[in-house]
């Protein structure tokens, strides 16, 4: 594995975490929030607009919104990953820890594999 692999694997692992936690919060909100409104709470100033449409993609897709650093992270993951020259079949195993997690959390029943191709496909779409 190489460094970039595995710092993005720790970075991954911090993420989760972060997600983990805001999930939880958001759980216990009122019923009509709606996951737009979501995804909106989570974004903050340093998050750019292609950040806030890979975020909305990801939260058009089904997925739980995600912290504004956390998909900041995911989608400079995946860029920097596809600008190396880094082969997809990697990455995607590289998004697998964030797709567990958004997979089980998601009410779209979209499996982890499937998840991980959103977050490929939605970065290459609206960030890179």
């Amino acid at each position: 594995m190489t460094s970039f692999g595995r710092s993005l694997l720790i970075g991954c692992a911090c993420a989760l975490g972060t997600v983990a936690f805001s999930a939880c919060s958001q759980a216990t909100a009122a019923d009509d929030t709606s996951a737009s409104a979501a995804a909106t709470t989570t974004a903050s100033s340093n998050i750019d607009a292609r950040g806030l449409r890979y975020q909305q993609t990801l939260v058009d897709a089904g997925l739980p919104a995600i912290p504004a650093d956390t998909v900041m992270a995911i989608a400079n993951g995946v860029c920097g990953q596809l600008s190396w020259g880094t082969d997809e079949a990697t990455i995607m195993e590289h998004l697998t820890p964030m797709a567990q997690f958004a997979s089980a959390a998601s009410d779209t029943h979209l499996t982890t594999e499937q998840v991980a191709r959103v977050f490929l496909d939605a970065a290459e779409a609206n960030y890179c």
